[in-house]
């Protein structure tokens, strides 16, 4: 591939993953806006949600076009290390998210991290598997075309 071409892709996984997480984003503001379910911890469940998801979607583009061009043989290592890391990036942000938030009582006084944390999984699960499935089809597509050619 050249590096045009490569340029090119990055940007197009760049506008797509954009397109995802602006759509459940509102889809999620939509759904939960005026519903019982909302509260504080739904808005900052989602914005955390999306800061992650837009930025490790940066770092997975950048070193995607970085590898691409400079060694295009090591991007099936690429392809099983870089879900792995953010992964685990993930579930270093769960457990910075519980520890900061585990002392949060409900208006009667009782701890209410356990519905926090449920609320904030579910919500952090949406845009995480959205995006791991954008990642495996959309770079799967693009290696079989480049083997096509």
């Amino acid at each position: 591939m050249n590096a045009k071409l490569i340029d090119a892709l990055g940007h197009r996984y760049y506008k797509l993953s954009l397109w995802i997480i602006a759509g459940i984003t509102l889809l999620m503001l939509l759904l939960l806006g005026g519903s019982p379910y909302w509260s504080n911890s739904t808005l900052n469940a989602i914005l955390i949600s999306v800061a992650f998801s837009f930025l490790t979607s940066i770092a997975y583009g950048e070193a995607w076009k970085a590898i691409a061009k400079k060694s295009p043989g090591k991007l099936t290592a690429f392809y099983l290390a870089a879900p792995a890391l953010r992964m685990v990036a993930a579930v270093l942000l769960i457990i910075v998210y519980y520890l900061v938030n585990r002392t949060t009582t409900a208006l009667d006084g009782t701890p209410a991290i356990r519905g926090m944390m449920i609320t904030f999984i579910f919500i952090f699960a949406i845009y995480y598997i959205a995006l791991f499935v954008l990642d495996c089809v959309y770079f799967a597509k693009v290696e079989k075309r480049n083997k096509l050619q």
